[in-house]
């Protein structure tokens, strides 16, 4: 039986579109989508990553690389990332950063 104490917890940090939580993997580009302030990323069947905008509509993202803490130091590495709890970064200034400017503006 899984309980508080023995679930397993959210990874910090992993590689890969694949080991991100709650990514839509059936998101068509240019369809509806239920738009959050978390958790607002979509992989299309040819694996292309997709974000869910203010509009609800699945438009053309970054790249999508895994998930990453805020604040993590992350060079000059392109794509996005979703942090443990669901919320859009970005690589700015060196650091994984909350980056709602495709959600809100796209």
């Amino acid at each position: 039986m899984v309980t508080a104490a023995t679930a397993p917890a959210s990874p910090g940090y992993c590689d890969g579109a694949d080991c991100v939580p709650y990514v839509d993997r059936s998101a068509v580009e240019g369809t509806h989508c239920t738009q959050n302030t978390r958790y607002n990323f979509g992989i299309d069947a040819s694996g292309n990553t997709l974000a869910c905008n203010s509009r609800s509509t699945w438009i053309a993202s970054a790249p999508l690389v895994g998930v990453r803490t805020n604040r993590l130091p992350c060079g000059d590495a392109t794509g996005v990332a979703q942090s443990p709890d669901g919320v859009p970064l970005s690589c700015i200034d060196g650091a994984w950063t909350p980056d709602y400017r495709v959600t809100f503006y796209g």
